[in-house]
C-alpha cells in the first residue's frame, strides 16, 4: 500500500465554539507560528477543523495519521506538541484523550 500523504503529521485544532471560548484560536495560531519560525512547513500541517466531537473536552488537539487525541490542550502546551510528540513522537501522557473519563 502507498502512502500519498503529503505530510509527515498533520495537526488538527478544533476551533468550534466550545473549544474557541477556551483558546483554540490562540492554540492554532501559536502552532502555526512555531512550526514556520523551526522551518518545519514541509513535514507538519497544522489545520483548522470544525470538530472532532469532544464537545465538553476542550480544547481538541489530533494528530493525523495516528490518530492521537488530546484535551484540555492549551497554549502553553503547544512547544511540548511539537517538540515532543512531532520531533520524538511522545505522546503528551497528560492530556491524551481517555475514552472512560
Amino acid at each position: 500500500m502507498t502512502n500519498n500523504i503529503p505530510f509527515k503529521k498533520h495537526v488538527l485544532v478544533c476551533t468550534n465554539e466550545t473549544c474557541k471560548l477556551k483558546g483554540s484560536e490562540e492554540i492554532f495560531l501559536k502552532l502555526k507560528e512555531r512550526i514556520k519560525e523551526l522551518d518545519l512547513k514541509k513535514i507538519y500541517r497544522p489545520s483548522k477543523v470544525i470538530c472532532i466531537g469532544l464537545c465538553g473536552k476542550g480544547p481538541n488537539v489530533l494528530v493525523w495519521p495516528e490518530g492521537t487525541t488530546y484535551c484540555n490542550f492549551s497554549e502553553d502546551r503547544v512547544e511540548d506538541l511539537i517538540q515532543k510528540h512531532l520531533l520524538k513522537d511522545e505522546i503528551l501522557e497528560d492530556l491524551l484523550y481517555k475514552p472512560n473519563e
